[in-house]
């Protein structure tokens, strides 16, 4: 006799074709009907992208907000989709904004500009490379951006901002993007 066969798990395979965790076949008919996936034999599908890709945008998006809710000024912790997923936005840097997790379980799928008549914020813009930071500025209490007005004689200093040292922001990832092996 071998080994523990379960025919409800499907094997998964990355685009790059690394062996995944298995997931349950209603799992993946999901990722095939989503067109994420494609069946590869009866039992095992490959996905269509690089699971592993996407966990750096998301750190890239929380340090350029830096970790506040663009929604309520709240920390946040999680990337929201400014064109919700669901509704063909995809993951990059310029449709995503950092979101705690109550404003971002409240939005689900509602439509940025509706869900910013609500909040009381700026609708957030997916074009540019960055979203609109005045709520994000007004929550750490850096003011509105404003060109800095100098007498001739005087070089104008620049405004005081609650910065990250290079190395604590190194610190603060540091777990997140260095993987982590165990050795048995």
């Amino acid at each position: 006799m071998g080994g523990i066969f379960l025919p409800n798990l499907i094997d998964v395979i990355d685009s790059r074709g690394r062996v995944l965790t298995p997931c349950r076949r209603k799992v993946a008919e999901r990722e095939v009907r989503l067109n994420r996936a494609k069946w590869i034999g009866p039992n095992r599908i490959r996905l269509r992208f690089d699971p592993f890709a996407y966990r750096y945008i998301r750190l890239k998006v929380l340090a350029r907000d830096r970790y506040i809710c663009y929604w309520c000024g709240a920390p946040g912790d999680t990337m929201d989709h400014i064109t919700p997923w669901s509704k063909g936005g995809r993951t990059t840097m310029d449709n995503c904004i950092c979101a705690c997790q109550e404003c971002n379980g409240l939005r689900g799928d509602m439509p940025a500009a509706e869900f910013a008549l609500l909040r009381g914020v700026p609708t957030p813009r997916p074009v540019g490379g960055s979203p609109p930071l005045e709520p994000v500025r007004a929550a750490i209490g850096a003011g509105p951006v404003a060109a800095p007005q100098a007498a001739p004689h005087q070089a104008a200093e620049p405004e005081p901002v609650a910065l990250l040292r290079p190395h604590a922001i190194r610190d603060l990832l540091d777990p997140y993007i260095r993987p982590v092996y165990r050795h048995a």
